[in-house]
């Protein structure tokens, strides 16, 4: 019986860079949206809907710190909220997107066999 190893292809560039676009940055982006919305959440001194807000950062992850930062964030001004979900979207989806186009179809190991 030959190993599950012996079958795998040898990875390439592509890969590489497309599993990172696909699992690393949106933790990234997760991490710096709820970051930022939990930084905002501790300054803000009216201490209304902290626990509700706080709840749908965690448990709706990059869309909760994403809704935050656009409808509820005080400490920084709008332009700046708005300039960090875009520029985060563009830097996640744009060079995902052309991974897929370049891709030519439907990505996994049943699609490439």
């Amino acid at each position: 019986m030959p190993s599950l190893f012996s079958l795998a292809h040898p990875m390439t560039a592509f890969q590489v860079w497309f599993v990172v676009y696909l699992y690393l940055v949106p933790l990234l982006l997760y991490a710096s949206w709820a970051s930022l919305a939990f930084m905002d959440m501790s300054e803000r001194v009216d201490g209304t809907g902290g626990a509700g807000w706080g709840a749908f950062v965690i448990l709706v992850p990059l869309l909760g710190g994403a809704c935050y930062l656009l409808s509820a964030a005080t400490s920084l001004r709008r332009p700046a909220r708005i300039a960090m979900v875009i520029t985060g979207l563009v830097v996640w989806l744009l060079p995902l997107a052309i991974g897929v186009w370049l891709a030519g179809g439907p990505l996994g190991p049943k699609a490439l066999s």
